[in-house]
């Protein structure tokens, strides 16, 4: 058995981008050797994909000064994968701050982040192999891609939903997806938005000579709200014990949230199945400091399936737990984690996915 202190599983949870494994990792927290975390989730298909490595020091996180990653798809060395540089992982922030407080940021970074270009399909055999400080760490996983679901279709509408002392309007869907035959599956669901703004508007400006100019200008503005699912309907994302709002709220019996929406095909093996689930309606205004003519709100929402290994539905099931808001660990039992990694800690997975896109103007 590995253990991992509780500043660990905060990490393991913050890179819930990242989804057995034979080993669990027990709560615990004595001081251990240092240990090299090792952390990746890999989508099928995508352009890019990162692997992170961190530094375990007993009850604390050290820094990983020099490390490096080769990436092995059914037995073959594909990859040397690049290091991003701090300056790249903290570029939205640079302008924002000083640049004495900028360079205190970049000092403060202890990790190192991985991009991954290779491309992956449903059946390859990943390894990752890590080296850390000039050979003194050397941790790799395995895992192997699994298999996308073959069908998916999404009808949706507005509906009411009961909060509070009233209605609030959600965008509801109906998801209705095919199970892999003849084997045991485990899911995923997401759904994104990415909301655009079109807007049409004035702008003023002196010519050379003096001249007041009026000009009509259009600009695009786009956003990504924070993604958030109401499952609480769903009898298959609730595990057979749909509640309502109340049910969430009760302080005394609070229900446990399937904050991931993962989900198995136990009550639909080699069937189809429909999902019901609820988003914000994610309405935006026109940016107030425009003097705007004309205003098109759109967006573009994207429901996706992804397909799970066995071992990375039983680590998001775990992180599921440990995010819960109503998870105590001082009276609870400890959560233990899930690690595929030899000769390290953390978790490689990895995933396909399948999508359906909706243009909502």
């Amino acid at each position: 058995m590995k253990h991992i202190p509780c500043i660990l599983q905060i990490i393991l949870v913050t890179c819930i981008a990242l989804t057995a494994c034979t080993n669990e990792i027990p709560y615990n927290e004595q001081a251990r050797e240092p240990q090299l975390i090792l952390n990746a989730q890999l989508t099928a298909g995508a352009k890019e994909n990162y692997a992170y490595l961190h530094l375990s020091e007993g009850n604390r996180i050290g820094r990983v000064t020099q490390g490096s990653l080769t990436l092995y798809i059914n037995g073959k060395a594909t990859e040397t994968p690049e290091e991003i540089s701090p300056e790249e992982l903290c570029s939205d922030l640079k302008g924002t701050i000083d640049d004495e407080q900028f360079e205190q940021l970049l000092r403060n970074i202890h990790f190192k982040k991985f991009r991954i270009t290779s491309e992956l399909h449903p059946g390859d055999h990943i390894r990752l192999e890590a080296i850390a400080e000039n050979g003194t760490y050397h941790a790799s996983a395995e895992t192997t891609v699994p298999q996308p679901i073959e069908s998916l279709q999404v009808d949706t509408a507005l509906a009411y939903l009961r909060e509070y002392a009233g209605d609030v309007l959600y965008r509801q869907y109906k998801i209705t997806l095919k199970d892999l035959p003849g084997e045991k599956s485990y899911y995923r669901l997401d759904i994104s938005h990415e909301l655009q703004q079109l807007v049409t508007y004035w702008t003023y400006r002196y010519d050379a000579g003096g001249n007041l100019v009026k000009e009509q200008r259009d600009t695009l503005l786009t956003s990504v709200p924070m993604p958030k699912i109401i499952n609480r309907e769903d009898i298959i994302l609730t595990d057979g014990h749909p509640h309502n709002y109340n049910d969430e709220e009760n302080e005394l019996f609070p229900t446990t949230r399937n904050k991931y929406n993962l989900f198995t095909d136990n009550r639909f093996p080699d069937a189809s199945a429909t999902l019901k689930v609820y988003t914000p309606t994610y309405h935006t205004e026109p940016p107030y400091f425009l003097n705007y003519i004309d205003y098109h709100n759109s967006q573009t929402i994207t429901v996706s399936i992804y397909s799970l290994t066995e071992e990375q539905y039983r680590y998001q099931k775990a992180l599921n737990t440990l995010d819960d808001e109503n998870y105590e660990e001082v009276l609870m039992e400890p959560v233990s984690i899930p690690t595929n990694v030899t000769g390290g800690l953390g978790f490689v997975g990895a995933d396909s996915r399948t999508q359906f896109v909706l243009h909502i103007p």
